[in-house]
């Protein structure tokens, strides 16, 4: 674990995949880093993490936000603060006074996180700077669902939200981990209704998995890019519409400087990944997302010579960024031991996905597994507690995907 001292700390919550890049990235650096969480996760099991329990974030985000301000402030100097999950920026946005004099903030805060995790609003942004979308029909009353195409697919305007009751809901446990529906659009948008989301109907971008490119970047508050690199994915679980499973880093192919100027026009600034897929119809990149935080596998920026995490620390923290040099590849990967299993335990279809794929997984886990260990010298997959989380996690996965083939039964 980094030795703490009277440099500034990062803050990261909650505990997940995306903690654990993070806390790994900054811990390299020298960065003590304490993750919190009401309940253990990957990342706690890393060497460079403290672990801190706090209140459930999704349950009482309040009480959340004030065990956070209660263990900053009691930090030498306010920590630098990492949210890991669109529900740690809606709490954090919700409850930015009580957090605002306690951290610092590494992105935009508060009021700038809804321009972009409310798709409505980014997609018109997109628009107004002549960034391609899909076409697309924001529904949110039951009388135009019939407006809906019956090839289109629907989505949350808004993944999370924070309830009436005072809790953050989550699309995910409605569709099984997908991030969209696209089976039955009108029926999936009413369930979608039902459950309290807006709904963002859109037609599908044609063309193979491997035309979707993400920018992973940070922009300063000028808009101006301090660290970016892009990438493409293999491979997604759970499918469709899930995350990165297998990742490699690309070469530019011309969108990062429109997904600057969007960001800019938002009024971020901070850490992003945002997601485009190739039109083969017309050649165009056309925006699918945005995500203003960390993730699972922006780790591939540093590989690339572009930490973003750290990146972010350092300008929070009133430090100038350090030069860090790629480790080499040509074009670095990420696989995602965790995922891989539980899409080969979970999604793996021989005719559908062929019976080249499990090997190809495997080696690719393998790899990133060395890669972590030789870089890090984390080992989190040999010790048994991170298995037994693990397991844990596909079951709850397995259950969620059972209760949603019950429902689109019915």
């Amino acid at each position: 674990m980094t030795e703490r001292g009277s440099r500034q700390e990062a803050f990261v919550a909650p505990d997940n995949l995306a903690a654990l890049a993070t806390a790994r990235e900054l811990g390299c650096a020298g960065i003590a880093v304490t993750v919190l969480a009401h309940r253990r996760g990957p990342a706690a099991r890393s060497r460079f993490v403290e672990f801190a329990q706090v209140p459930d974030l999704y349950r009482q985000p309040s009480a959340w936000a004030a065990e956070v301000a209660r263990l900053a402030a009691a930090r030498p100097k306010p920590p630098v603060f990492f949210p890991t999950e669109d529900a740690a920026l809606i709490a954090a946005e919700h409850e930015y006074e009580t957090l605002a004099s306690a951290v610092r903030f590494s992105y935009a805060a508060p009021g700038v996180v809804p321009n972009i995790v409310d798709k409505r609003r980014l997609y018109a942004t997109a628009r107004s700077l002549g960034i391609a979308t899909p076409s697309f029909l924001a529904i949110d009353s039951r009388d135009r669902l019939d407006r809906i195409p019956s090839d289109w697919m629907v989505k949350p305007a808004c993944r999370y939200w924070l309830a009436p009751t005072g809790e953050i809901r989550t699309f995910l446990t409605l569709s099984g981990g997908s991030k969209a529906i696209s089976q039955e659009p009108g029926r999936a948008a009413a369930r979608i209704l039902e459950a309290g989301f807006p709904v963002l109907a859109q037609e599908r971008i044609p063309g193979a998995f491997e035309e979707l490119v993400s920018v992973g970047l940070y922009v300063d508050r000028s808009g101006q890019i301090l660290a970016a690199f892009c990438a493409r994915k293999h491979c997604e679980y759970p499918e469709p519409f899930g995350d990165g499973l297998v990742v490699e880093a690309i070469s530019d192919p011309g969108i990062g400087g429109a997904a600057a100027d969007l960001l800019k026009a938002c009024g971020y600034w901070g850490v992003c990944d945002v997601e485009f897929k190739r039109d083969p119809r017309d050649g165009q990149f056309k925006l699918l997302d945005a995500n203003p935080r960390v993730w699972l596998w922006h780790g591939l920026g540093a590989a690339c010579g572009s930490p973003l995490a750290l990146t972010a620390y350092c300008v929070a923290s009133g430090q100038r960024p350090p030069a860090y040099p790629p480790n080499g590849a040509r074009h670095p990967t990420w696989v995602s031991p965790r995922g891989c299993l539980a899409f080969l335990l979970t999604s793996y279809r021989p005719k559908r996905h062929g019976l080249g794929l499990p090997a190809r997984l495997t080696v690719g886990a393998l790899r990133t597994i060395l890669r972590d260990l030789k870089t890090f010298r984390d080992p989190l997959y040999l010790r048994p507690s991170a298995w037994r989380a693990f397991a844990s996690e596909v079951g709850s996965r397995l259950h969620a995907r059972w209760n949603k083939h019950v429902a689109d039964g019915d």
